[in-house]
């Protein structure tokens, strides 16, 4: 999960100086920053509570790949509607991976890890919320920004 969380946060950072045209996109996206510093945090003190840590490899690979469809996604000329959708995506694997982590901590001996965990889902599951419900005026934004000829990608 912390993996991913960098993941995530990498890709969000390439996207939110794009969306000059989504200011409420933008802002939206920089408090789920503030969400995903929690989230990694929650995911650090759980794997120091069982005496591990964090993958370098995993963070560093998962850091580059958001990085990468970030900065692709910028170069599309629908950015808005690709990165919304791909943050959406993200948003639900990140919902399933927390119900999975929260059903195994139990069984795993963890059960301390369920409360931060159910914590993390809660914003994911806000911010998967967020993008669902903004998801037709983003499109409706874009079709209105194209038919006028303005920048409609971000």
């Amino acid at each position: 999960i912390h993996a991913i969380q960098r993941d995530a946060k990498s890709m969000m950072l390439k996207l939110i100086d794009r969306l000059e045209n989504y200011p409420d996109a933008r802002e939206r996206l920089r408090a789920h920053l503030a969400d995903k510093e929690r989230e990694m945090d929650r995911a650090e003190k759980i794997l120091s509570d069982m005496g591990e840590t964090s993958s370098g490899a995993k963070d560093s690979v998962f850091s580059a790949m958001g990085g990468t469809m970030g900065a692709m996604a910028g170069a599309w000329r629908d950015d808005i509607l690709q990165s919304s959708m791909l943050t959406y995506g993200l948003a639900n694997y990140e919902i399933a991976l927390y119900e999975a982590l929260i059903a195994l901590a139990g069984p795993a001996g963890q059960p301390q890890a369920q409360g931060p965990l159910r914590e993390s889902l809660s914003e994911e599951r806000a911010m998967a919320d967020w993008l669902h419900e903004n998801l037709k005026p983003t499109l409706e934004r874009y079709l209105e920004l194209s038919a006028t000829g303005r920048q409609a990608a971000h």
